[in-house]
């Protein structure tokens, strides 16, 4: 099996990406039945979407760490592995940095 380089940011961009999504299904009960998620759309209720929408950027974020680490896995090249892999723990922040934003300005 190939090595990945950095593997604790593997392991943190997960935990970042799964602690993003338990928290939405933790305060779910306390959020609007729709939440403004899609913000590049129009102004209207096109950026609505149900609260659980809110799972959308932490998913997101926990599919792009997956593919970079199995994309990792059949490069040669160790910068561009290292770099996916940063780029995971960027994703699974900003996803989390999203979604925190949005409840905090709706609740």
């Amino acid at each position: 099996m190939p090595q990945i380089p950095y593997k604790n940011y593997v392991v943190a961009a997960s935990a970042v990406s799964v602690l993003t999504i338990a928290v939405v299904i933790l305060v779910n009960g306390l959020l609007p039945p729709q939440v403004p998620i899609f913000y590049g759309l129009p102004e209207s209720e096109e950026q609505l979407a149900p609260t659980l929408g809110l799972v959308i950027p932490g998913t997101f974020a926990l599919a792009i760490c997956g593919l970079n680490v199995l994309a990792a896995m059949f490069l040669t090249d160790e910068f561009l592995k290292k770099t996916l892999i940063a780029s995971s723990l960027v994703a699974a922040f900003f996803a989390a940095v999203t979604t925190l934003k949005i409840i905090w300005l709706i609740h």
